[in-house]
């Protein structure tokens, strides 16, 4: 077996992170496109339409407006009566002010450091659905979006390998 693509696995959060688009970077925040290699500027110009492209595209929010964001990601992902799942792929939300966002974006360029272990890449973070606050003093606030019921279901869900799974 080879230990190389074993230890990766190992790290992987499922098959599908690979569906990854990028990052889609709102208009208040586009400063930072320089730091990710899959950043593109959002064509919508606002927040639901935001959250809309993001989700038509598999991409992950970048937005220095994380109140407004919450409520339209939590209106778009639990519509009343949805037949269907609609989980995003997360959302980071960054400082505004240059320097402490240069500082912040530089420790989780590769990904976010949780457990103790390798960084979890972005794609993997982007699938859990995860909402990270970038602190002014480089910190990651890491929390996870709700999941759709249908994601979560023990047959026909998506499988979330370990340690991903209890986190």
């Amino acid at each position: 077996m080879d230990v190389k693509k074993d230890t990766k696995k190992r790290f992987q959060v499922n098959e599908l992170e690979a569906d990854w688009g990028g990052f889609l970077v709102d208009a208040d925040a586009v400063a930072s496109l320089r730091f990710f290699d899959r950043a593109i500027k959002a064509a919508a110009q606002n927040d639901p339409g935001i959250v809309r492209e993001a989700w038509d595209q598999r991409r992950t929010i970048v937005t220095s407006n994380g109140r407004d964001f919450m409520r339209y990601i939590q209106e778009f992902q639990n519509p009343p009566n949805n037949p269907a799942c609609r989980d995003l792929w997360g959302l980071l939300v960054i400082p505004n002010a240059q320097l402490a966002r240069e500082k912040g974006l530089q420790t989780i360029r590769r990904g976010l450091h949780v457990l103790q272990r390798e960084p979890l890449r972005w794609p993997g973070a982007a699938l859990l659905n995860l909402y990270v606050r970038l602190t002014a003093d480089g910190r990651a606030g890491i929390h996870r979006f709700k999941r759709c019921p249908f994601s979560e279901h023990p047959e026909r869900g998506i499988h979330i390998n370990e340690p991903w799974n209890t986190w």
